[in-house]
């Protein structure tokens, strides 16, 4: 399983590079527009900053930032996701794997309310989706009391290879589709 998961990756990340960019910036905006109803239901939003072959969740922030909703990025442990709030996107800096991070000077506590933006490479769905493999965001919710949506581009749904330490997230928003 593990030999397919990471020929997958591999497969999904090379197609994500390929994706025209003007049909990419049109998905990152219908992904927006759904995510908006949780993100504004939200007593804070926890989300990642997205590198440039993942839906822009840097929007996202400027919107929750813009509307006084708190929001929380994470920062990379050797096993484990700790999320710190931010007061502006200019705070982040490169981290860990070369993603944008916060400063961890404001940790952040998740209530039932927290709505958690999770990455995902192809999602099914269902709520089960494909990570870079690492494992954090599996680790992060099984713990967590709010709730988790999934976002992903239409081009990449599909049967996922699960395994049972996946945990699934309670809402998946392709373009042009919301999910329960």
């Amino acid at each position: 399983m593990r030999e397919l998961k990471k020929a997958l990756r591999r497969e999904l990340i090379e197609r994500r590079r390929a994706m025209n960019k003007v049909e990419k910036t049109a998905a990152d905006e219908d992904i927006f527009r759904q995510l908006k109803p949780l993100i504004d239901k939200a007593s804070a939003v926890f989300t990642y900053a997205s590198t440039d072959i993942e839906v822009d969740t840097r929007r996202v922030i400027a919107y929750c930032l813009g509307k006084g909703i708190p929001v929380a990025l994470p920062v990379s442990g050797d096993t484990e996701l700790s999320f710190f709030y931010i007061n502006s996107i200019s705070e982040l800096k490169k981290g860990r794997f070369g993603i944008d991070e916060p400063p961890m000077n404001n940790p952040a506590f998740a209530d039932e309310n927290t709505l958690c933006i999770v990455p995902a490479l192809c999602a099914d769905g269902e709520g089960l989706r494909l990570g870079y493999g690492r494992g954090y965001y599996d680790r992060f919710l099984s713990g967590y009391a709010g709730k988790s949506v999934i976002i992903c581009y239409r081009g990449f749904k599909r049967e996922v290879p699960a395994e049972p330490h996946d945990i699934r997230a309670n809402f998946t928003v392709f373009d042009n589709k919301f999910c329960k």
